[in-house]
């Protein structure tokens, strides 16, 4: 996936982000970008990391100013856009559906990422190809969003052992 590693300070690697973001905003970018500043406000996350009110503000602020940049220069079945809509499934309980998972699969040939919701909401029954080859594409895991997506697909495969 990204040859970018982001720093595991998240001061260091917001400030990065920003600097890439500024120099060269493309989809994948901007995704990341999306992901790291959702996860860094993430509750559990802040508080194990005993992150600063002004550094989760910040975070919160980038992530707000992210998802409107995704919304009015990126593509409607891009990548920013799919974690647009995650993350309003995630944290609103806003509807996402395999059906609309599957179209922005369908829309851009090469993003095969929303097999990983598809693999979850499935209970594992469909895109079970996919999800594995997910899996092997963020075996790097150098970014936030690589990580979260492994450690969903793992989650899901643990739970399938579990029951066997």
């Amino acid at each position: 996936m990204s040859s970018f590693v982001e720093p595991a300070d998240i001061g260091e690697a917001l400030a990065e982000y920003r600097r890439r973001l500024a120099d060269h905003a493309n989809d994948e970018l901007i995704a990341d970008f999306i992901v790291f500043c959702w996860q860094a406000v993430d509750p559990g996350r802040v508080a194990t990391l005993d992150l600063s009110d002004e550094l989760v503000d910040a975070c919160a602020d980038q992530l707000s100013e992210l998802l409107k940049l995704a919304t009015t220069t990126c593509g409607k079945w891009s990548a920013p856009l799919f974690w647009k809509r995650y993350i309003e499934w995630a944290d609103l309980a806003e509807v996402l559906s395999i059906d609309e998972c599957k179209l922005f699969m369908h829309r851009s040939a090469e993003y095969v990422e929303p097999a990983f919701f598809v693999f979850l909401a499935s209970g594992g029954a469909e895109m079970r190809s996919e999800a594995m080859i997910l899996l092997a594409q963020h075996s790097d895991a150098t970014t936030t969003r690589s990580r979260y997506v492994r450690s969903v697909l793992e989650s899901r495969l643990k739970t399938e052992r579990a029951f066997r």
